[in-house]
């Protein structure tokens, strides 16, 4: 007697089921694409995004949150388009100096207990080599760079801790901390977000909060497109620049990319989800270059 032909259908459910009880079996999760959703989505959660404005990369990753389902304020040092951006998201504009410390206080009781805080406030507008960099503008180099990310850490680590949920911070340096590019005031304020990544990492791990970093790469930003279109001056005078460094004009015209293309705000804002949802529950204190491949040549 002729057997009848399996069908495909049948191996296939039959693979899964197997598959299922292996992986229990294992301790493993069989997640369904509903499992996957949930880990990807913000909803319910409240968020905090740092340096905002128009066509940057807080912008981005302002965006990106709120999309995923978080509320989200957003804030800067002045208003450039930072309330059109709220009002866009459904979320809330504080402008704030986070250099001071009562005002990043400020921010970070505008709103419910803070669950991810995004440090992606800073400036690259002091840079260059040392022995042409003033001491006042080291100074300003740190305090745009690292200060307001200390400051915005200890107060939404503060929140955290109170409302006993655990939480998620997020940092945003620079490939230019790990490979320099821009000169001793820039590069080293942007090593030490990645060192204070670490540190802090490790302090607020028992309290179930996590830290992360990235480092963007070659981003095209609304500020590089204006400096490429000439409506703003560059970032030092051709006579001034330091030399064996890279201009970040060239560098982000060049196509020594691996991936072939500049990044976007929304590629920061992507990497951002990830880290900031609970997709990343088992990742704390790393740097996770979003480059398009740049470092690796």
């Amino acid at each position: 007697m002729q057997s009848q032909p399996r069908s495909s259908g049948s191996c296939a459910k039959r693979w899964v089921a197997t598959t299922s009880n292996l992986c229990s079996e294992r301790g493993v999760d069989v997640p369904n694409r509903a499992d996957i959703e949930k880990l990807w989505s913000l909803d319910g959660r409240h968020a905090v995004v740092t340096g905002v404005s128009t066509g940057s990369i807080g912008e981005g990753i302002a965006r990106t949150l709120a999309a995923a389902g978080a509320t989200v304020v957003v804030s800067d040092i002045r208003d450039n388009g930072l309330t059109d951006i709220a009002r866009g998201i459904g979320g809330t504009a504080v402008v704030a100096d986070l250099t001071d410390e009562s005002q990043t206080n400020a921010l970070i009781s505008a709103g419910p207990a803070v669950d991810v805080l995004v440090n992606n406030a800073g400036s690259y507008f002091d840079v260059g080599p040392i022995l042409k960099q003033s001491p006042a503008g080291w100074r300003r180099a740190m305090d745009n760079n690292i200060t307001t990310c200390y400051n915005a850490s200890r107060a939404a680590a503060r929140r955290m801790v109170d409302a006993g949920r655990g939480g998620a911070i997020i940092n945003i340096s620079s490939v230019d901390g790990l490979l320099p590019c821009m000169g001793t005031g820039y590069d080293t304020a942007k090593a030490a977000v990645i060192a204070f990544t670490r540190s802090l990492a490790v302090d607020l791990a028992p309290h179930h909060i996590r830290v992360n970093n990235i480092a963007p790469g070659a981003v095209m930003v609304e500020t590089l497109r204006k400096m490429q279109a000439g409506e703003l001056p560059p970032l030092w005078p051709s006579e001034t620049e330091p030399t064996g460094l890279m201009n970040p004009i060239t560098k982000i015209r060049s196509s020594n990319i691996p991936l072939g293309r500049r990044g976007t705000p929304n590629d920061i804002g992507n990497a951002v989800l990830f880290l900031a949802s609970e997709a990343s529950s088992y990742v704390t204190g790393v740097t996770l270059p979003v480059d398009g491949g740049w470092l690796l040549i």
